[in-house]
């Protein structure tokens, strides 16, 4: 699947770099600071399930101030080596997870648990014990990521219509470029020249096609630009606006917990996720 390929090529580039791999320090630290402040809500030595863990972001900043929690990851996709090795396992499904009822005693996922089926929210809820804790960080639709993700993604599409990769393959195949195809592609840059994508693109297509073997180099390029796009389109459609956050309150609310709902604000950088912090009732 495009989505999985997207995720997989994403944490391969990413080793270690968490999901806003670039984001400002301050982003950072807003993230740690939420997860330092809840793992002071923990038993000790509890267990702890990170439910689309990714590279393992949230077991490092939990394990950073709490040594003693036993903290297990789980991601749909093999998210590589140095997340396995903090104890993230790939290939599990959050709708539908491999522990029995009530084995955790927390359940926390950061710009994970709004990519999953709906049932993930049931599933979190009934691996958790008694009077357990839920907290996740979940995408706002308002934030300056989802703002550039949307711009970076138009940018890639609007190159890809204009009939860069078509022109990219041809080429590499031995075909000439067209004119109206070049203006066509040069008129997409142009409206998306604020986007870094609309010239390392190019240049990294130009460079496929001027290597000793255009055709394979070219078609490794264009799979991980698709991909790339399958992964943006996946971020901006789970990025919630508050409407979506209060459903997902909800939806746990239906499990039989009591979640309280709040923005997450980075400073200057402005919203950066919706936090949503529950606790079982039964």
């Amino acid at each position: 699947m495009a989505h999985d390929a997207a995720w997989a090529d994403y944490w391969r580039d990413h080793r270690g770099r968490g999901c806003l791999a670039t984001a400002p320090p301050l982003v950072h630290a807003t993230l740690d600071a939420i997860w330092q402040a809840f793992a002071a809500t923990l038993p000790p030595g509890g267990r702890v399930l990170d439910i689309a863990a990714g590279d393992g972001a949230v077991i490092r900043a939990l394990r950073a101030v709490r040594p003693d929690l036993d903290i297990i990851g789980v991601d749909y996709v093999d998210t590589g080596p140095d997340a396995a090795a903090l104890g993230v396992r790939g290939g599990v499904d959050a709708a539908d997870l491999p522990f029995a009822d009530g084995a955790f005693d927390a359940v926390t996922s950061q710009y994970g648990i709004e990519y999953c089926p709906g049932r993930a929210i049931g599933e979190a809820a009934r691996v958790l014990g008694p009077g357990a804790a839920l907290a996740f960080v979940c995408h706002h639709s308002d934030s300056r990521v989802a703002a550039h993700n949307r711009r970076r993604l138009a940018a890639m599409r609007a190159m890809a219509d204009a009939g860069l990769f078509a022109l990219a393959q041809a080429v590499a195949a031995g075909g000439a470029e067209d004119a109206p195809t070049v203006q066509a592609i040069t008129r997409a840059r142009e409206t998306y020249r604020d986007q870094s994508i609309i010239e390392d693109l190019p240049i990294a297509l130009g460079q496929a096609l001027a290597g000793p073997q255009p055709p394979a180099a070219v078609a490794v390029i264009l799979r991980r630009a698709e991909a790339e796009m399958a992964r943006l389109h996946a971020m901006i459609s789970a990025a919630m606006d508050r409407q979506g956050a209060v459903a997902c309150v909800g939806a746990l609310g239906a499990h039989g917990a009591v979640a309280q709902l709040s923005p997450v604000v980075a400073g200057a950088v402005g919203p950066i996720g919706w936090q949503i912090a529950a606790r079982l009732t039964r």
